[in-house]
């Protein structure tokens, strides 16, 4: 087991959601519909999570204006959990829990983005659960704590106020120790291309779940 939640999105195929389920990831997000890069097909996600069993199944619908045409699918297909993009609208969010739909919104963080600005974007979306602090990938967890791009103290200012999980390069970084150091709800991280048909090396994730790791 892990030592916090764990969040896997972006998954395209059955390498992906073996690795992250064998793992005991909290939630595994699928891409869906219009907009979403790499979008597969509800019959693949459902073809797909027969494989898999233990993380909550998670819609990645991207920037959507209107939850009335999911809402339905969701319910038909057993989702009770979507991923929007950071500009999908508040009354989208609440159309969605009001039909019992938990919501995750994903926010990007790059160099021009400072803490006030994130701030203000989570108090805009009253109705979201849980936020995914998305760092571009150049940016390390380094960066931050030396206060070359957002700093410590906006990070932390957030985490303590909001349910957030920190998509971020962590270098050489313990997890453990980053969990302790700051007011975090959990990681998250995004699956990729296979290399071949049924094979792809994780080298680039073991060592955060090697470092979350905990033994019973």
């Amino acid at each position: 087991m892990l030592a916090t939640k764990v969040l896997a999105s972006g998954i395209t195929h059955l390498t992906d959601a073996r690795y992250f389920a064998a793992w005991e990831v909290d939630y595994l997000a699928f891409p869906l519909g219009d907009g979403v890069a790499e979008a597969i097909s509800l019959e693949y996600l459902n073809a797909l999570r027969e494989w898999v069993e233990g993380p909550e199944i998670v819609a990645e619908i991207g920037l959507v204006d209107s939850a009335d045409t999911w809402v339905e699918t969701l319910s038909t297909n057993n989702i009770k959990t979507v991923l929007l993009h950071e500009d999908s609208p508040n009354g989208v969010a609440e159309s969605l829990k009001d039909k019992g739909i938990s919501v995750i919104r994903q926010l990007t963080i790059d160099q021009f983005r400072k803490g006030d600005d994130i701030e203000e974007m989570i108090a805009g979306h009253p109705a979201t659960d849980l936020f995914i602090l998305s760092f571009e990938e150049w940016v390390t967890y380094k960066d931050v704590a030396e206060g070359a791009i957002f700093g410590v103290e906006a990070l932390n200012r957030i985490l303590a106020a909001h349910q957030c999980l920190l998509q971020l390069n962590l270098g050489d970084e313990n997890p453990k120790a980053i969990k302790n150091l700051h007011p975090v709800a959990g990681f998250a991280v995004r699956g990729s291309s296979e290399e071949k048909v049924g094979y792809k090396s994780f080298d680039d994730l073991d060592d955060l779940f090697e470092g979350l790791e905990v033994f019973e």
